[in-house]
């Protein structure tokens, strides 16, 4: 087992190349006991462009049928050896509206899809954007989403809370 001791005593002798590669492995093993989850889910303006890279949204109010974008980390994942020699990451995505008092007001979980994301290396951590298209919705919900890391059945959710509201007309 790698330990920080063992990490900084690689720093102090100088060898920053094999500290990093235990520090990754130490992590690795971290969220490999910490199982599968989803941290700093966050609407944004637009699509993610990189890990971390993104324009937070100022507030959580749409138009009614504006699209709704998130950014989403994911740790504790699977990898899953991809046929040109890559680790591929799956995850089945869906979402519920939720009332502000946690009734789920969908007959079930509305499927997005799949997100796959393909590494030559071999992350401890990664990222995806989402894009919801919501029609009918009006007022204030909870847009409860919840990640499946296909490969190990393991599954987290994740809630931002919402509000679809008609713009406010000019001159009022």
């Amino acid at each position: 087992m790698t330990s920080a001791r063992h990490i900084q005593t690689l720093l102090d002798q100088g060898d920053r190349e094999a500290a990093v590669r235990e520090a990754r492995a130490f992590l690795r093993s971290v969220t490999a006991e910490a199982g599968f989850g989803v941290t700093n889910a966050r609407l944004t303006e637009g699509p993610a462009t990189g890990f971390g890279v993104f324009s937070p949204r100022e507030d959580n109010v749409f138009a009614p049928g504006e699209p709704v974008h998130a950014y989403v980390e994911v740790y504790g994942f699977s990898l899953t050896p991809g046929p040109d020699g890559s680790n591929r990451m799956t995850f089945d995505v869906s979402f519920t509206l939720d009332s502000p008092d946690g009734v789920q007001l969908t007959d079930a979980l509305v499927p997005m899809g799949e997100v796959l994301l393909q590494s030559y290396s071999s992350p401890v951590d990664g990222y995806f954007h989402l894009t919801y298209r919501i029609t009918g919705a009006e007022g204030t919900f909870n847009l409860r989403t919840h990640v499946v890391d296909r490969a190990s059945g393991q599954s987290a959710e994740f809630v931002l809370p919402v509000e679809f509201a008609a713009p406010e007309a000019e001159g009022k």
